[in-house]
């Protein structure tokens, strides 16, 4: 009798995971990282740090079976114990209360690769993730930023003493050599200067010629910033695929081949008057004929909003100067 029930219940649980994926919404991003949204931006970020984090976790704990002689290399990143609040929790309340932009929040997943590659001690795990997220959003925040809040803020939020950011920052950027700004031969000049012992920047003769090309290229910050939000998409895109379940969403990119033919058909219908003769360039839809009088106040009434709005705008950013200010 138990038998047949344990078969039922298997596949009723079955039954119930697959809709909870067919239930998963889907949100479209933008191919522009800028345009994407910070709310979502730190789902994706916070799905591919907990990626890496149970990776890395699980191949330590590997290496501990195998030799438990060996003795774990420790960083300044390191912390005793894991802290109590999770990698989507810390990201929402960094980017909330230090106003962190997108390019930031990007920047700590490309310096990942960055400052590992020229220091194998480093890997983002359990007891490394929370400090390397305040070094480096503080780091990128000064190097890709107008303006950017205080150390003794920066730390304030991130939980710790004012001295240990200043200690973090400083290890950090003498490991990348001061490369804080995204470039797509900032690894492989970090890995070099290290082998030299010497910065390229104030020896040109120690630059090699194969560098020289990659760093005439233009937006060359924007191209890896870009190619790192895409891959991401890709690879922790889908909820079901990603061991953080803080926000139950499926992200995928829209398809810049459908958004073209939507503009052009868009841009058809509007150069065509109701007659379907061309409308000269110079006339406004409402002047073409005396019965689109209701048009043209549907022109004006947004006109008046978005004036409105951009000076609401203003306020609130006045207000959140002065209350940064004022703490």
């Amino acid at each position: 009798m138990s038998t047949p029930s344990s078969g039922t219940t298997q596949v009723n649980n079955n039954n119930n995971n697959n809709n909870d994926i067919n239930d998963t919404p889907t949100v479209f991003l933008p191919i522009n990282f800028l345009k994407c949204s910070r709310s979502d931006l730190i789902v994706l970020i916070s799905r591919m740090l907990v990626f890496l984090i149970q990776i890395n976790d699980n191949n330590a704990k590997a290496e501990e079976q195998k030799d438990e002689s060996a003795e774990t290399k420790l960083t300044r990143f390191h912390s005793s114990t894991p802290p109590n609040i999770s990698i989507y929790n810390y990201l929402i309340r960094l980017t909330k209360y230090s106003a962190l932009e997108s390019a930031v929040l990007l920047s700590s997943v490309y310096y990942i690769d960055l400052l590992s590659s020229i220091y194998p001690a480093f890997t983002l795990n359990s007891l490394t993730a929370h400090r390397y997220l305040l070094t480096a959003t503080s780091v990128a925040s000064k190097g890709l930023c107008d303006s950017c809040c205080t150390n003794a803020h920066y730390a304030k939020v991130g939980g710790v003493q004012c001295s240990e950011l200043n200690i973090l920052e400083e290890e950090f950027l003498r490991k990348v050599n001061y490369r804080v700004i995204p470039r797509d031969d900032n690894i492989m000049l970090c890995k070099f200067e290290h082998q030299q012992h010497e910065f390229s920047t104030t020896s040109l003769n120690v630059m090699p010629k194969e560098f020289e090309q990659p760093m005439l290229q233009r937006n060359s910050g924007y191209n890896v910033l870009g190619m790192y939000y895409r891959k991401m998409i890709l690879l922790i895109g889908s909820f079901s695929s990603s061991p953080d379940k803080s926000r139950k969403v499926d992200y995928k990119l829209e398809e810049p081949q459908s958004n073209l033919n939507n503009t052009s058909n868009a841009k058809v219908e509007l150069d065509l008057s109701q007659n379907g003769n061309p409308r000269p360039a110079n006339k406004r839809p409402y002047e073409m004929s005396s019965g689109n009088n209701s048009d043209a106040g549907t022109y004006q009434r947004n006109a008046k909003n978005n004036v409105s709005e951009m000076n609401h705008n203003k306020k609130l950013a006045t207000t959140e100067i002065k209350m940064r200010s004022n703490d």
